[in-house]
């Protein structure tokens, strides 16, 4: 069996267990299918379509040791994933997984129960569509009792220049509204990026699990300077920073991105 059979296994048995705590609410259907690297962007966007799919959840090409060193990277489940993000029917995320001492490790044994007492989550919400998706999507989560939310709003000191449609503004505030009182809301001012990279490496270690929208070609005062250090566009400005090495935390990072609409 290869490392990415394994792989495959481990994240099959997660869902297996997701269902089998969720039996009431939650069905699990586990198939597989071959198709060329370059095509399967297809096979999978087609998939979506024909089971009225509202996300698809992609797994990043690279993983990190809890040093910092990289443990492994597909260049081939990169491509896959910029193609995906191009063209899916539905909204799309991708995880970016949890550094670890060792290699993947399974998940055949069941978390503890203290593990589910406590599980931190934050959002990082900026503003614009992808922003209000990964908003949308910790607020489901956070339904679980074992699950505690955080929404950080990072907001320019300085917002002139910005460049906010009048319908963004809006419903970004008609959201956040939505869910003051019933998570826990800070809101973070920043001049600009270093700002928000000093923010984010401060606050690392109080969360599991980061949400944030993917943002591709937004620009804000609370990212200016940082696209030039962007490593991976894929996941966006900060999804980027949140997965830099220098941030040395084991949580994970899930970067949203809305459905897209296409002119037909």
């Amino acid at each position: 069996m290869t490392s990415d059979d394994s792989y495959s296994e481990n994240v099959v048995i997660a869902f297996k267990q997701f269902v089998r705590h969720n039996a009431e609410v939650v069905s699990l259907n586990v198939f597989t299918a071959v198709s060329p690297p370059n095509l399967m962007y297809k096979d999978i966007c087609n998939l979506a379509i024909e089971h009225s799919t509202c996300f698809i959840l992609l797994p990043f090409h690279r993983r990190w040791y809890i040093d910092g060193s990289i443990e492994s990277e597909d260049q081939t489940i990169r491509s896959l994933n910029c193609d995906i993000l191009k063209m899916a029917p539905c909204s799309v995320g991708i995880l970016v997984e949890g550094r670890r001492k060792v290699s993947f490790s399974t998940f055949r044994d069941p978390p503890s129960s203290q593990s589910y007492s406590s599980y931190n989550i934050a959002v990082i919400f900026m503003r614009g569509k992808d922003d209000r998706e990964a908003l949308a999507l910790a607020k489901r989560i956070s339904q679980d009792e074992s699950v505690s939310l955080t929404v950080i709003h990072l907001k320019a000191r300085n917002s002139i220049g910005t460049i906010l449609a009048e319908s963004d503004g809006v419903l970004d505030d008609e959201m956040l509204n939505g869910i003051k009182g019933s998570v826990r809301y800070l809101e973070e001012q920043v001049s600009y990026g270093p700002e928000t990279s000093n923010f984010l490496r401060s606050i690392v270690e109080d969360y599991q699990l980061f949400i944030v929208g993917r943002r591709y070609k937004c620009e804000d005062p609370q990212t200016s300077g940082l696209e030039l250090w962007c490593e991976f566009e894929e996941i966006g400005i900060i999804g980027d920073l949140l997965s830099y090495t220098d941030f040395i935390a084991n949580y994970s990072v899930l970067i949203v991105q809305q459905q897209h609409q296409r002119n037909s």
